[in-house]
């Protein structure tokens, strides 16, 4: 069986980025090897993490449609609360909470490094 363990974050200021993802989502700190740099893991709800190491080099995520991977999403059944809380948070939407013909809820953002992510509603599972 495979699964994906983690999906690694290269940060300029990895200790922000660890706080906002702790604060918005709740996720737990399950590494940090305290360097002055440090690399942290979080673990999500389901047990997969993130990985939030130091970048060397500076890079910017132009939008969602360039090569490569774009964006994390985040699952959820309470979607229009999540979009609140980005809301309430300042938080950078750069698609606001619309939902398709089929009924799938979308809402799009930054975090606080420009890295695109989004929460998704499904009305039923893709499997």
């Amino acid at each position: 069986m495979r699964t994906l363990e983690h999906v690694g974050i290269c940060a300029k200021n990895t200790i922000a980025l660890k706080d906002w993802y702790v604060k918005l989502f709740g996720f737990k700190v399950v590494y940090d090897n305290k360097k002055e740099n440090p690399t942290f893991f979080l673990l999500m709800e389901d047990e997969s993490m993130i990985e939030i190491y130091p970048a060397d080099e500076d890079g910017t995520v132009v939008s969602n449609k360039h090569q490569g991977v774009r964006h994390l999403a985040f699952g959820t059944d309470q979607i229009e609360e999540e979009y609140k809380n980005l809301q309430s948070d300042n938080v950078e939407i750069i698609e606001e909470l619309k939902a398709n013909p089929n009924g799938v809820k979308t809402v799009f953002f930054r975090d606080i490094e420009g890295n695109i992510l989004h929460f998704i509603q499904r009305p039923e599972s893709l499997y």
